[in-house]
C-alpha cells in the first residue's frame, strides 16, 4: 500500500504548471558519452524521462539555499524508502561506487548550455552510510566545495555547447572522497541557475571501500514497476484529481484529451475559481511550438468572475483548422489590468496560468478517468486510508467485545484518536513541448 501511495504522489507532483530546467538523468555513466547508464535518480522508474531530456517533473526546486536548509529530498517524487532498493528496478538500478572513484554523471542542457553567470553544479553527500537523507552537516556551499573541490563541476560541459538546444547532453566528472566508509549513501545533485533559483535531484548509491568501479550493492532492486497506479503505467491523457481552487486561483475540471480541430468548432472548459476580487479568465488555444500559431479564443473570449467561489464555463472557438498537438491555455488577470486591446498587453500582469496539452482530431474527447484502484479513500491514495479505517474498526470492535466480557463501561472520552490521513493535491497536467504564450514568450513547460 505504501508503495502505491508513493507512486500516486509522484504522479500528482508532476501534474502542475512549471517551467522546467534541469535534473540529474544518470548518476553513473559507463563513459564520457554516457552510452550506458548504470545508475539513476531515486524513484526514476515511476516516470522515467525517455529520452533523458523529456520533462517529467524531475526538476525539483528546494526554494532556498544550502545555508538556509535547501538540502532536503521532497516527500513526493523523491521520497526515501526504508529499504533503499525499493527506489530502483532492474531497468533503472541504483549506482554503485568505490570510495575515491571519479564518476561521470549526466544532465540535459534544457536550452541552458551557455548559461550566463556560471555557478557550477555540486554533488552533496549525506552525513554517513545508512543515515538516509541527513545533510545537516553541510551548512555552507562554499566551505563544502573548498573541502571537496572534486565535487563541483561546470554545468556547461554540453554537446553542443550552444544555447537553445533542449536535449543537449551535459556531463561532469565528480571525484568522491577517498575516506567514505562502506554503505548506502544519499546524494543530492545541486544547480543554481539564476541567483536564488535552485534545482536538485536526490539519489542513492552503494559505496564500497574497495574494488574497481563499485562493488554490487547488497540485495536486489525491489521497486514495483508493474503497479497499475504507477505514473508510467497510467494513460497518457489521465484526468487530474479533482481539487478546489487556491486563493485567487483556478482549476481546470475534467479537461479534454482531444479537441475538434476543425475551424469553427468550439470547446467549453469548466473551471473552478476562488477569487478575492473581480478577475478575468482568458481561454485560448495554441498549436505546438507556435507552428500552428494562435488558433482560437483569447482576449475576446475572456469572462470576469468573482469575488467569491464558483464554477465558470468558458467557450473557445477555433479560428482555423488545427492538426497534430496543441495546447489549451487558461490564464487570469485582475480587472484593473484587463483589456481587449493587445497593445495594452494585459498578459504582462497575469496572475496565473494553466497550460493543458491536447491533440486535435474530429471531435472533443474528455480525459481518461483515473482507474478506480488508484483513487484511494477519502484520506489518501492507493486505498491506504480505507485500509487504515478498516483496521481501526476491527480494533474498536475487539475492544468493545472485551469490555462487554469484563463488564467495563466505555465512553467516548476514554477512547480517543484519529485515523491518519494522507492529503494529495493534483494540479493540471502540462505539456512536454515548448509553447508560445499570450505575451509572445516561449516557455518550456513540464
Amino acid at each position: 500500500m505504501m508503495s502505491q501511495v508513493v507512486f500516486l504522489l509522484a504522479w500528482f507532483s508532476v501534474l502542475r504548471p512549471s517551467l522546467s530546467h534541469s535534473w540529474i538523468s544518470c548518476t553513473d555513466c559507463l563513459d564520457s558519452a554516457c552510452t550506458t547508464c548504470r545508475g539513476y535518480a531515486r524513484n526514476w522508474f515511476t516516470q522515467p524521462s525517455i529520452p533523458f531530456s523529456q520533462d517529467q517533473g524531475w526538476d525539483r526546486r528546494p526554494g532556498k539555499s544550502v545555508a538556509a536548509g535547501g538540502l532536503f529530498c521532497d516527500d513526493s517524487k523523491q521520497v526515501a524508502h526504508a529499504n533503499v532498493q525499493d527506489g530502483y528496478t532492474d531497468t533503472y538500478p541504483m549506482a554503485s561506487y568505490t570510495a575515491g572513484q571519479t564518476v561521470t554523471m549526466q544532465w540535459p542542457a534544457k536550452n541552458h548550455a551557455t548559461v550566463g553567470f556560471q555557478r557550477n553544479t555540486q554533488l552533496f553527500i549525506g552525513k554517513g552510510p545508512g543515515l538516509g537523507d541527513d545533510f545537516s552537516h553541510i551548512t555552507s556551499l562554499d566551505a563544502y566545495v573548498s573541502e571537496y573541490p572534486g565535487l563541483e563541476q561546470t554545468y556547461s560541459n554540453c554537446v553542443p555547447n550552444q544555447a537553445g538546444v533542449d536535449g543537449a547532453p551535459c556531463s561532469g566528472d565528480f571525484t568522491l572522497p577517498s575516506d567514505l566508509a562502506e554503505g548506502f549513501y544519499s546524494f543530492i545533485w545541486w544547480w543554481e541557475f539564476n541567483e536564488g533559483e535552485y534545482y536538485s535531484t536526490c539519489f542513492d548509491a552503494w559505496v564500497s571501500s574497495s574494488g574497481g568501479g563499485g562493488a554490487p550493492a547488497p540485495g536486489a532492486p525491489s521497486g514495483n514497476d508493474s503497479d497499475e497506479c504507477l505514473a508510467a503505467n497510467l494513460p497518457a491523457d489521465v484526468c487530474p484529481k479533482e481539487e478546489e481552487a487556491a486563493a485567487d486561483g483556478i482549476v481546470l475540471s475534467l479537461p479534454p484529451s482531444k479537441l475538434n480541430g476543425a475551424a469553427g468548432s468550439s470547446y467549453t472548459a469548466t473551471v473552478k475559481y476562488d477569487f478575492s476580487k473581480k478577475i478575468f479568465i482568458v481561454p485560448e488555444v495554441w498549436g505546438p511550438d507556435g507552428s500552428n500559431g494562435f488558433i482560437g479564443g483569447g482576449l475576446d473570449a475572456a469572462m470576469a468572475f468573482g469575488p467569491g467561489k464558483g464554477t465558470a464555463s468558458l467557450t473557445v472557438t477555433l479560428d482555423k483548422d488545427a492538426v497534430g498537438e496543441g495546447q489549451l491555455n487558461l490564464w487570469t488577470v485582475a480587472e484593473e489590468h484587463f483589456s481587449t486591446d493587445v497593445a495594452d498587453e494585459p498578459w504582462a500582469n497575469e496572475l496565473g496560468r494553466i497550460p493543458w496539452s491536447v491533440k486535435f482530431g474530429d471531435a472533443n474527447v474528455a480525459c481518461t478517468s483515473i482507474p478506480v484502484a488508484c483513487k484511494g479513500g477519502e484520506g489518501g491514495g492507493g486505498g491506504g486510508g480505507q485500509v487504515t479505517g478498516i483496521l481501526v474498526a476491527v480494533l474498536v470492535a475487539v475492544l468493545l467485545m472485551v469490555s462487554a466480557f469484563f463488564g467495563v463501561r466505555w465512553s467516548s472520552k476514554n477512547c480517543t484518536g484519529t485515523v491518519p490521513k494522507m492529503a494529495m493535491k493534483a494540479t493540471t497536467k502540462t505539456s512536454n513541448h515548448q509553447w508560445k504564450d499570450g505575451n509572445g514568450i516561449d516557455s518550456s513547460y513540464l
